[in-house]
């Protein structure tokens, strides 16, 4: 049976998470150079310490090469880590454009069947490029998880947290052709719950991979 396919629209620029800390803007400019002509990069730090927040934003001439970027980039390794490349969403250029014909839309399949009935149990791998696409306001409430084993399901992903407490759904992100793509998100009841979350799983190994859980800045 044919998944049907959603469409997101991309303008020039691509954030890219899942960095490593020691990763710069100018490591991050060489490696998108393999997609095309990188007219600005910068890798988002911490204001008091200076560190790396571990993911950043790289903007291309034309929107043909974001495309291009993510289509290729997603899931390759820079600085030791497997990096996390789609549209950048608060893209000014998509925002103000939206209507426009001219601009390259990415297929985005739909989302994956298998679903749990009720409650929060419910949540199997959905089959996207990124993070759920939200409101551009965080609620505070859903994580990002990346790092995941390979072989995790949204259940293994559930059972994790489960005693943090309070977890409404979980879903790993899964490509076209099935597989998981290594991250995924889990949204809980409270803010509490999500923050407790991130403290105690942030940094830590996992079956041989390294968690980098934060808050969700989308949802």
């Amino acid at each position: 049976m044919d998944v049907p396919q959603e469409t997101i629209r991309l303008g020039k620029r691509c954030f890219v998470g899942n960095l490593a800390w020691k990763t710069s803007w100018q490591d991050l400019k060489d490696k998108f150079r393999e997609a095309g002509n990188v007219v600005y990069t910068n890798v988002m730090r911490d204001d008091d310490a200076g560190r790396s927040k571990g993911w950043g934003i790289v903007e291309f001439e034309t929107p043909e090469e974001a495309l291009h970027a993510i289509q290729t980039l997603n899931g390759a390794e820079l600085g030791g880590r497997r990096i996390l490349v789609r549209e950048d969403r608060e893209d000014r250029d998509v925002k103000q454009a939206d209507g426009a014909g001219d601009v390259p839309r990415a297929p985005r399949p739909g989302r994956g069947a298998g679903r749990a009935a009720n409650g929060g149990g419910r949540g199997a791998g959905r089959g996207r490029g990124g993070p759920p696409e939200g409101t551009g306001e965080s609620s505070g409430l859903q994580i990002v998880v990346q790092g995941i084993p390979w072989a995790y399901t949204w259940r293994e992903l559930k059972d994790m947290f489960a005693e943090i407490g309070g977890v409404e759904r979980a879903d790993v992100v899964t490509g076209y052709d099935g597989r998981s793509r290594g991250y995924g998100t889990v949204k809980f009841t409270t803010k509490e719950a999500a923050d407790a979350a991130v403290a105690r799983f942030n940094e830590t190994d996992l079956e041989g991979r390294r968690l980098a859980v934060f808050i969700d800045r989308y949802q």
